[in-house]
């Protein structure tokens, strides 16, 4: 008896130990994933500082993801998400679609960065990367290393905030609230949504959540830019509608 319980004592600790090492490989896979087939899509740099998830679960979270800028633009970054949460079926990342559960982002920070001219922006050019990338065919998508499919049950960010930064603000740095956004149900019906589809998706998403934010910011700005100088005020409306307009063709 005390020979059984000492086996089966061994085989718990086996057990225990091996899904602690799944769970630290699970979320190493995800964080080499993002980092080196991440900047494939987007075209600009993209760090993550920890991916945590339970091989128990698959419940856990993601810190210090940063989505760096195109070529030719200033500010430190256009996306940074201290940390979110998100819930996997752990096994799925052993099979030809990776199933996500849920992705919940509160409070991330994007910064809408544009030139004097106004006719493109940091977020524009992304998406625009994005979307040239998705038009790969499949031989050069499975030499990329992104033949796998996503499903991403529920995808939820509240709480998110955009900065403004152009050259005629006068150096002011101006913020307005982003709508909550919510998508479900993407790669659920379909085995070919990629991981740059899905991207594209979510990335469109928020594109219009910038576009519906700019248009209705006019009296948060104002109020923000109550004590700048003249010229600042005087420039604001043309700003705006340029704004506007520069996000709005990049749809």
């Amino acid at each position: 008896m005390k020979k059984v319980l000492a086996v089966l004592g061994v085989l718990v600790v086996v057990g225990v130990v091996f899904l602690f090492v799944f769970s630290k490989a699970i979320g190493s896979a995800v964080k080499a994933g993002v980092e080196t087939y991440g900047p494939d899509v987007t075209q600009t740099p993209i760090t993550l500082d920890a991916v945590q998830l339970s091989a128990f679960s698959g419940s856990g979270s993601i810190s210090g993801l940063i989505v760096g800028n195109p070529e030719g633009f200033k500010t430190p970054h256009s996306i940074k998400l201290d940390t979110f949460s998100m819930k996997i079926e752990p096994l799925s990342v052993l099979s030809d679609k990776i199933v996500i559960n849920e992705i919940i982002i509160d409070g991330p920070e994007f910064i809408l960065e544009t030139g004097l001219g106004l006719q493109k922006s940091n977020i524009g050019v992304i998406l625009k990367n994005i979307q040239a990338f998705t038009g790969t065919s499949e031989e050069e998508e499975e030499e990329s290393g992104s033949s796998k499919s996503v499903q991403i049950d529920l995808l939820r960010i509240t709480g998110g905030k955009v900065k403004i930064s152009n050259k005629l603000l006068g150096g002011q740095s101006l913020m307005v609230p982003l709508p909550d956004i919510e998508l479900t149900d993407i790669g659920a019906e379909d085995d070919d949504v990629s991981f740059g589809e899905s991207i594209k998706l979510v990335f469109q998403a928020i594109n219009q959540g910038i576009v519906s934010s700019v248009g209705k910011s006019g009296k948060v700005v104002g109020d923000q830019l109550k004590n700048a100088g003249e010229a600042t005020q005087k420039g604001l409306g043309g700003l705006f509608k340029g704004l506007k307009d520069a996000v709005d063709g990049e749809k």
